[in-house]
């Protein structure tokens, strides 16, 4: 095959599948429409990347793609049920919790490898001069397998607590 005609084999598809974009009428990635399939023509400088912001609001984030479905439950769904059972029967809890200042709009949750769900607020209370935190293990039936509030460690955990990589003594 001569390079005139490599060129013209590369070239019109090209041009063909950018005259279809260029016209709306496809749509690249849907379909096995034209721009779905990797170019023929390589660039010489790759396009740059932007990375999104992260939000202010962290999202539940989920281990890694398994056979079975994650199920949906919101952020906050998981931490009324934690909330209710920290304060069920401990007085001690439901006291703090009574005069604290829970920031809902801060909590994150995860659901783990070994199937919890991990949720975790901070909690301001007036009585205590240091950043407190209460945070619960969740079954898939909003049941509360643990929970506990803390001291808000130094360095953020919740990557350990979330990836069941926490250390073995818990807290």
């Amino acid at each position: 095959m001569t390079g005139i005609d490599l060129r013209r084999r590369i070239a019109v598809p090209a041009v063909l599948a950018f005259s279809l974009l260029a016209a709306g009428c496809a749509t690249p990635g849907i379909g096995g429409a034209a721009g779905s399939t990797p170019s023929p023509i390589a660039s010489e400088t790759p396009s740059p990347t932007t990375t999104p912001e992260p939000s202010a609001t962290p999202a539940p984030t989920t281990p890694p793609a398994s056979s079975e479905p994650t199920p949906s439950v919101s952020t906050s769904d998981l931490l009324d049920a934690c909330l209710v059972a920290v304060r069920d029967g401990n007085a001690p809890a439901s006291e703090q919790l009574d005069r604290s200042t829970i920031e809902s709009g801060n909590a994150r949750s995860a659901l783990r490898p070994d199937g919890l769900w991990y949720v975790v607020v901070p909690v301001v209370d007036p009585t205590v001069d240091a950043p407190l935190e209460y945070a619960c293990l969740l079954n898939a039936d909003m049941t509360v397998d643990a929970s506990w509030g803390r001291i808000a460690p130094d360095a953020d955990d919740f990557d350990q607590w979330s990836t069941a990589t926490e250390p073995a003594d818990g807290l």
